[in-house]
Formats: C-alpha cells, structure tokens, sequence
C-alpha cells in the first residue's frame, strides 16, 4: 500500500513589526477609512468654527472668555464625561486650549461651552457667580456622581435643586440639535434684552424663524424678557402664548419674567393669574423663593396686602421656607395698615427669630457619621426634620450654617422692627413703638463685629444702617414732641393724601370721594374716620379736580415735584419754606414714606398724591394752579447708555410736557435735574418741539 507523504509547512516570510495602534472608542462602529464615520467627523470638526486641527492629529477647541477663578479642576469638571487629551489653561489671558482624540467629543465640547456662554449672558448678574465652574458651594453636601449641568441644559431653569447627567446630552434646546447658529442668535436677543433694544431682539428672533431654525425654551424667554425691559406686556403675552403654541413647556424662570413684567405694571392681578397657570400645568410647575419674592415686591409697589398674605401662607404648600426678603415685603405692607401685633408675631418666627443652637445641633441617635447615613438636605441647610430624621446631621454644618445666615437675620430684624416702630408711631402705641426702635439698635450692635451680609456689599450695608440710624433718631424726636404739643392725630395727615385707583377717570365726580377714602384704608384709615375723610375730601374736589385752597386751608403757592420717591427732598423744601407742596410719586411705600416724613415733622404743607404722572395731571389737576414743576433725576428710557433702547416705564413724555404746560401758571418755570447729559439734550428738544406746538 503506497503512503500519501505528508505536506511540508512552508516557513513563513518574518512580518515587520506593526505599531501599536491606538485604542478606538466603544462607540465607533465602521472601520477606519476615508469614507467611514470616523473620518466623516473628522472632516466635519475641521470645518466646524472653533475646532482647529493640530499637528499631532488632535482636534482642539479654545474656550475663552473664561470666568474669574477658573482652574483645570473645575475645566474638567465642567467638561464631565469628556476626558481630553490636553489641557492647558492661560488664567492671564482668561482661555484654555483643550485638545480632544475624537472629533464628537471636541464637537460636544464646543456645544456646552457656547451654552454655557449663552447662559452667562442672559443669567442675572446676581446668579453669574454660581455658573463659574470653578467655583463650589459653601455648604456642599456629599460628591455627586456627575458634575453639575449649566443653566441651558436644564430647560434655562435656575431651581438649586435641579441636576442633570452633564455627560448626556439633554432633551431639547439648543445643544440637542448642535445648532451653534441658534445659540449665538439667542445670544444677541438676550443682549438687546438687557439693553432694552425691543426692536433689535425682534429681527433677530425673526432671523431664526427665516434660517428654519426651531426657537428654543431660551430663545422664546429672551424676547420674552425684551419685552418686559421694555414694558411691553401685550408684546410679552404674545410671545408667551407662541411659545406654549410651538410645543415648549413654560418653566419657573420664563415664569418668573412674565410674572415681574405684570408687577412692574402694576397689574397684580394679571401676575396672580401666572402663578395660578403654572400650577395647573401637567405637572405643575411650583414656584421659587425668587418668583415668589417677585410678585410680594409687586404687592408692596401697589399696596395690595391680600395678595401678599395669600402668597405668603402658601410657602408651606409649595415647599418653601420663608426668609428674610419674604418677610421684609410682608411687613412693610403691615406696616402701612398699622398691623402692629401681626409684625410682632413675624418677629417671634422663623427666620426671623433667633436660632436655638440646642435644636440646630441636634441630631438622631441611631444614626452613624458615615458618608452613606449623611443627610444631604441637612448638609445643604434644608433639613427641618431635625431629631426625626432617619440621617446623620453632622454639627459643623449646623454650626457653620448659623454663622453665615446670622448677619442676614440681624438685618432682617432692624429692618422689620423699624417698620414695627413706624407703625407704633403712628397708631399712638408709644410702649411698642420704644421697644421696636432698642430691637433696631439691638441688631445693629450684634452684627457690628460680624460678616457683611451675603446679599450685600459692605458699602450697601453701612448705608442701609446709617439711613436706618437716621429714621431711628427721627422717631424718637417725634415721641419727644408728643409728651410737649398737643395730641397727634394721624386722621390730619391721611386728609391730604389721596392715593388714586385703578380706573379713576371712569368715575363719576361724587364716586370719586368714596373711591379715594375707601383707598386710604391700605394706610390704616379706621372705619369710624373714613366717613369724615369722604366729606373733606367732597370738599376739596370741585368737579373731579383738587381745589388746593380747601386741601392746605391757605392761599399759597404751590410747587409740586413729580418723581416724589421717599420724600427726602420735597420734605426738606416744605420745611424750609411757607408754600404749599403737593408730592407725587407712583409706588405706594414711596408715597407712604412721604406721609411718614411729613408726619413725623409735622409738615401739614405737603400734600401726598399716589398715581401715574400723566393721568394725576390729566383728571386731577386744575389749569393755570401751579407755580414751579420739579423733576429730580427721572429715569431715562436708555438707561444702558444705549439711544435704541426703548422703554415704556420712563415718565417724562411729550403727553406729560403737555399737561404741565397747561397746569402751570403764567411766567413759571419747570425745573429738571439730572446727571444724564446726553437725556437733558434729549429732554430740551422735546420740550422746545412741544412748546412749539402748544403755544
């Protein structure tokens, strides 16, 4: 039997040493070519504005301008999941160069650093400091699995408590969809926002409907929010309902702006009405500290304590603590109605109230100190459990936490019982009124050798304490003369003020009466006094308008400022001099404070009116009656410095040039002051334009 010899292996030829190549991300799926995937992005990011390709094959992407503080550490942290190749970072210059291996990874790189971009330019300048991602908490609870996301990334949400994956990509907005284009666009209407320029926001938001591009949660807010510098609310509204029309879901922050628009307005109705809407959203939306200390500003610039009450109670449904600002607007209009037991009891509650270090520290006994049993809301000062809670409370945090909000709460407290005295004062509670003003003084002297306080400069602080100094010795020389003149009856100072409502020019002139007395009850008007009111008030109206014979009981001259503000310097005026003043002034608490200065130096020759300037002027006011028109520093409608800015809160107009030229005698003059060079111009040439026309 013949054997099939076997095959001989034939050596093979020694390969060369192939190179090490590197390692392929997990996500690549195609093979390296010049048509594959890979090389596609490669392409693309080299085409890409901001990506530069480097000699050694990398992609790097410049990151400037960088906030204050920023270090490698907070870089990468910003950066999340992105692990680059190189980092070198030039604090001088405010840049850093980062290189990436993967085109996607500078790609997306680039996307969040112009978010986040977008988002420090539209962000209020208050809350620029926590999007530095160089910076930390003061009060950080435990580490986080992943980094913080920017403000753009959260549906333009400022909530502390809201966090997303940085390394994923969110839903929506602009970084889904990798539209840089859409970004810088926002951008710029977020800029002509800040500076009024209503116009200019509107072609740009057009621009990115022509392009066919989707507008974003954040580019619906900030026209939204152009709208509302420039106190165009029906402007607002409409772009709101756009919004809601295009898909987008409302949140806290686009809230919050259409909210401050209608306050601004003084349409507090219509600002209740927001807040309702975004609780019946699907799921609701709940309100902020920030939203809600909105709308109680708008409550303290109209004077409607009922709405500020409501909001107030509500904090406990909506999960909020009160702090100082809520406190401080719920007083001052408690203070006007001279509601002295209600301010007392504020001030024996939190956050008023001195913090018992007892309670502060204590802590569960079953619970251990390690990092896993650690209570991050605790940590992070909004733990209320306090021995029912299950975690550990570590008394550091407690400690630290009392330190850092007690120069906070000492303000809060000389504010508020300031208020308390001026209500005392004024109600003829002498007992209480004393006690207030030591508790001012009390708090001055304990936050003396602390910290300022974090929502204030030092400079502020020493200024708010000398203006309170100066209130506070005002008072006490009223309470002094008190003990030596007669009897002071606050009714005869309520009787030269009226405060105009809403709708005014609709009444009828015997409505008109009732409607001003019924007003005065928002400054502590007793019913008993409101029928004797209503009959002085029949008096000093002579076919709608003032007869100022009959408010001041003299023949004098009278001068009247508009713009009154606190009254600091008609108040000095009237002293000064025997002519009658009539002060007028827009928001309720100024006006107040006016009636408070007038009272308390009893000057029965200022007359206190509360109401728009033109319309005050238009129904209220006779021909021919006044002697000298003051306007000190009125606002101008560019306040950015910018001459396109457009404004409609501005009060000096052609419509209000007309009407003081017919109130104001023959051979009198109309006085202006400002520090606003190029707005004097601009004010002289209206004036001439206007006189022109009228004479």
């Amino acid at each position: 039997m013949l054997k099939t010899p076997k095959k001989r292996k034939r050596p093979r030829p020694e390969q060369p040493e192939q190179p090490e190549l590197p390692e392929l991300p997990e996500t690549v799926g195609e093979a390296a070519g010049p048509g594959s995937r890979a090389a596609r992005e490669a392409t693309e990011a080299a085409d890409e504005p901001g990506i530069e390709r480097t000699a050694a094959g990398l992609f790097q992407v410049c990151l400037t301008p960088l906030p204050k503080g920023s270090s490698q550490k907070g870089l990468r942290s910003f950066m999340g999941n992105l692990v680059p190749a190189s980092l070198q970072l030039d604090s001088a210059a405010g840049q850093a160069n980062v290189c990436f291996q993967d085109a996607s990874d500078a790609k997306l790189c680039l996307e969040r650093w112009n978010g986040l971009n977008a988002a420090l330019t539209s962000a209020p300048k208050k809350r620029r400091r926590l999007l530095d991602p160089s910076q930390k908490p003061v009060f950080a609870g435990p580490a986080r699995s992943a980094p913080r996301a920017p403000i753009e990334s959260r549906g333009f949400s400022e909530s502390e408590d809201e966090h997303v994956d940085l390394g994923a990509k969110p839903k929506g907005g602009p970084s889904a969809d990798g539209s840089s284009e859409l970004l810088a666009l926002t951008r710029k209407i977020a800029s002509f926002a800040a500076q009024r320029r209503l116009s200019d926001a509107i072609k740009t938001f057009d621009r990115i409907l022509a392009k066919g591009l989707a507008p974003s949660v954040q580019a619906y807010a900030s026209l939204l929010n152009a709208h509302v510098n420039s106190g165009d609310m029906p402007g607002a509204a409409s772009t709101f309902r756009k919004m809601l029309a295009d898909g987008l879901r409302s949140n806290v922050v686009v809230a919050t702006a259409l909210l401050k628009g209608y306050c601004r307005a003084g349409d507090i109705q219509a600002a209740s009405g927001v807040l309702q809407d975004m609780m019946r959203q699907d799921p609701p939306v709940k309100p902020d500290l920030r939203l809600v200390n909105t709308l109680l500003r708008g409550c303290v610039r109209v004077g409607d304590l009922q709405t500020a009450e409501s909001v107030f109670d509500r904090l406990a449904e909506w999960q909020l603590q009160p702090d100082a600002s809520n406190c401080i607007f719920l007083v001052s209009l408690l203070s006007q109605r001279l509601r002295t037991k209600s301010i007392g009891a504020l001030l024996r509650k939190p956050p008023l109230e001195a913090v018992d270090q007892g309670n502060l520290l204590s802590q569960p006994t079953t619970s251990t100190s390690s990092d896993q049993n650690i209570c991050r809301f605790w940590a992070k000062g909004k733990c209320n459990k306090g021995s029912a809670c299950p975690f550990f409370h570590d008394s550091a945090v407690a400690k630290a936490k009392k330190d850092r909000d007690e120069p906070e709460r000492l303000a809060a407290v000389a504010s508020v019982s300031l208020h308390l005295a001026h209500a005392a004062a004024l109600s003829g509670k002498t007992r209480c009124c004393v006690r207030a003003l030591c508790g001012v003084e009390s708090a001055h002297a304990a936050a003396k050798d602390l910290p300022r306080a974090r929502n204030a400069s030092k400079e502020q602080q020493q200024s708010k304490q000398r203006e309170q100094e100066q209130e506070v010795k005002a008072i006490r020389d009223f309470l002094a003369s008190q003990k030596k003149g007669p009897a002071f009856n606050f009714s005869d100072f309520l009787g030269r003020c009226f405060l105009v409502p809403a709708g005014f020019a609709t009444l009828e002139p015997a409505e008109r009466c009732q409607a001003l007395a019924s007003e005065l009850q928002s400054w502590g008007l007793r019913q008993p006094a409101q029928e004797p009111i209503q009959q002085r008030f029949a008096r000093c109206l002579q076919e709608g308008r003032l007869r100022w014979s009959k408010v001041f009981g003299s023949q004098a001259p009278v001068k009247l400022e508009l713009g009154a503000g606190s009254g600091e310097w008609v108040a000095a005026q009237a002293k000064a001099d025997e002519t009658n003043w009539v002060a007028l002034e827009l928001m309720r608490d100024r006006a107040h404070s006016v009636l408070r200065r007038a009272a308390f130096q009893d000057l029965r020759n200022i007359c206190v009116v509360c109401g728009e300037a033109t319309k005050i002027l238009e129904h209220l006011v006779p021909n021919c009656c006044i002697s000298h028109v003051f306007i000190n520093f009125p606002e101008p409608p560019f306040v950015s410095g910018d001459e396109a800015a457009e404004s409609n809160f501005h009060m000096v107009t052609p419509e209000l040039f007309a009407e003081m030229h017919r109130i104001l005698r023959k051979e009198c003059q109309i006085t202006i002051l400002s520090d606003n060079h190029r707005y004097m111009q601009s004010l002289a040439r209206m004036a001439r334009i206007e006189w022109c026309l009228l004479v």
